[in-house]
């Protein structure tokens, strides 16, 4: 049963294809494959550790009637390399904390190489009227500014992690009622268990004098929460916001989040994009040790660093080929992050990826360069 089930996950999408015209209405089938090539240096350049990803996504959605939908989505990754060999316990950092239920298998797990599969999406939905439910592994989208999202209490997403582009779900159940096209009221609730602790939030969203805005107040993990996110522009440039706050619990402070974040696009075809976010839970001095930072976000703490500021740049040089800069800098612990990419169309549906990442930061003997790390992707769609 476990490999007839591994099969039918990496089918080709031709088999599929036959079912899906004859009921093109209702079923809808989509995903890539990817594989890419990971390359860790140290400060100097002077050591390497490689390790490479194969990542298939299978995105399978059926719509027997107008008021009702199912989706299914199923995350395939083969890792291999000295990366894994160098990580204990490599194949248990592979779980979303958000999913109550265990719903993955490792099928090969040995000291370089892990074989992993777990259904990221898994939902069905009912939509009337003005009402729409939905039960299950879902991605609920609180978020609205880019780069951090401090209204995202459901299912926080790592910036760094740019090879995710759907971001982490949860197990939950949502329900939302339109008063009209400008403005809604939704109630979302992750129950929880002796693991994780319950998460449920109510939001408001209303459009007003071009602005969207988010009212929305609830219980993170035993402790209540209050926040608010707003998007509109001052003349031509974009304006975001998101400020959430998590009142003390039984033993610890209270917890400020807020994240800025606005864009412009020039006349020559150049985006630019600034973004800062003040995390009260953030440290503020330099680092002694750089093991220590932790680069694993929660709603809670969305960068270990208590002040950061993120400016970027990116242009589309040719309609095949794009280019994007990102600077991260942090004060206090001098915490800077490079990160450049390149993108490019090699034909119909298939992308090359370059991608840049270098830490620096205020050591115990001085400001230096901490690592980096360099990825190239092959990336076709389906």
């Amino acid at each position: 049963m476990k490999w007839f089930t591994f099969i039918m996950l990496f089918l080709s999408p031709s088999t599929w294809a036959q079912d899906s015209t004859a009921a093109e209405k209702k079923w809808v089938l989509n995903g890539y494959v990817k594989d890419m090539q990971t390359l860790y240096f140290n400060k100097n350049f002077d050591s390497l550790v490689s390790g490479n990803l194969v990542h298939n996504r299978i995105n399978v959605k059926w719509k027997p009637a107008k008021t009702f939908t199912m989706a299914a989505e199923f995350r395939n990754r083969l890792f291999w390399g000295e990366e894994i060999s160098n990580i204990p316990n490599y194949s248990e950092q592979l779980r979303n904390e958000n999913e109550l239920v265990n719903m993955s298998i490792i099928w090969i797990q040995k000291s370089n190489l892990v074989l992993h599969t777990n259904v990221e999406r898994l939902w069905m939905e009912y939509n009337k009227s003005k009402w729409t439910a939905r039960l299950g592994r879902q991605r609920i989208n609180w978020g609205i500014t880019t780069t951090w999202n401090p209204n995202d209490i459901f299912n926080t997403y790592n910036f760094l992690d740019f090879d995710y582009e759907e971001r982490p779900g949860t197990d939950a159940a949502k329900v939302q009622y339109r008063f009209n096209d400008f403005s809604h009221v939704e109630m979302a609730i992750f129950p929880g268990n002796s693991e994780f602790k319950p998460v449920g939030a109510l939001k408001y969203y209303v459009n007003k004098s071009g602005y969207d805005i988010q009212l929305l107040a609830g219980i993170y993990q035993e402790r209540f929460t209050m926040g608010t996110g707003w998007a509109g522009s001052i003349k031509d440039a974009g304006f975001k916001g998101e400020i959430q706050y998590f009142f003390p619990g039984n033993d610890s402070a209270g917890i400020l989040n807020i994240s800025l974040e606005s864009d412009y696009v020039l006349k020559n075809g150049w985006y630019i994009n600034g973004s800062l976010l003040f995390n009260s839970e953030g440290f503020s001095q330099p680092i002694t040790d750089w093991n220590s930072v932790n680069f694993k976000l929660s709603p809670v703490s969305l960068m270990p660093t208590e002040w950061n500021f993120m400016v970027g740049t990116g242009k589309e040089f040719t309609p095949r080929f794009s280019g994007n800069l990102g600077l991260l800098y942090a004060p206090g612990t001098n915490l800077v992050i490079l990160l450049p990419s390149f993108k490019y169309n090699l034909a119909t549906n298939l992308d090359a990826d370059l991608v840049w990442q270098s830490f620096f930061s205020e050591l115990e003997d001085g400001f230096s360069a901490v690592n980096h790390r360099i990825f190239l992707r092959l990336k076709w769609s389906f």
